[in-house]
């Protein structure tokens, strides 16, 4: 027999009830990670935002750490989704207008995502659990970093950029300017991303007049 619907997940059409439940645990943590610390959520707080009883979430999650570990891998795979599907395709616009849409990506992408990290510092286990999960999740880092080096080889066989250039160290340049570019911006009293994406801008000219 299966489970009933309960009513806090009553509008969630087309999931068992147990799959909805799940999820909308998810939900309500996911809200609460967007306005609380971490260490400051406790699993009554979950549970009175997802409108269940104290218990439930051990009906489906190990303990209030994997629930806010699945809530923090979707917060990325929506964050690692988007910068996916902007990423531009080699032959369009210009190298320079690619490159700069790629770090653009990548400083939106960083910058939505350190509060979350640097929330997590007083939290070192959980922290680690993340970083394993996201390194073998199919939009991991490495993943990124590889799309970013395809990209500037396919760009290099249209002859658009210089072919004797490796590929590989010119995307650890820009991925690396992006990540610093993000945490000066983190302690920064008001972080300007136009000003980033301007500094940003500058740094791929530079790096493409030295892959030349």
């Amino acid at each position: 027999m299966s489970p009933r619907r309960a009513k806090a997940v009553g509008g969630r059409v087309g999931e068992s009830p147990a799959t909805a439940l799940r999820e909308h645990l998810i939900d309500a943590t996911e809200g609460l990670l967007a306005s609380a610390p971490i260490s400051a959520i406790t699993t009554r707080d979950i549970a009175r935002a997802a409108g269940v009883s104290d218990g439930v979430l051990y009906n489906y999650f190990e303990d209030k750490t994997e629930l806010i570990l699945a809530a923090l891998l979707r917060r990325y795979e929506g964050l690692a989704a988007r910068f996916d599907a902007a990423l531009p395709e080699a032959g369009t616009a210009t190298v320079e207008d690619n490159l700069t849409a790629f770090g653009r990506g990548l400083l939106d992408l960083l910058t939505d995502s350190l509060p979350t990290v640097a929330g997590l510092l007083t939290e070192p286990v959980l922290f680690h659990r993340l970083f394993e999960e996201i390194h073998r999740h199919v939009l991991s880092p490495q993943y990124m970093q590889q799309r970013l080096v395809a990209y500037l080889r396919a760009e290099q066989d249209l002859g658009r950029l210089p072919a004797g250039a490796d590929p590989a160290p010119v995307a650890t340049l820009l991925m690396g300017s992006a990540i610093v570019l993000t945490l000066g911006s983190h302690f920064a009293p008001n972080p300007d991303r136009a000003a980033l994406a301007g500094q940003l801008g500058e740094i791929v000219v530079t790096i493409i007049r030295g892959m030349a």
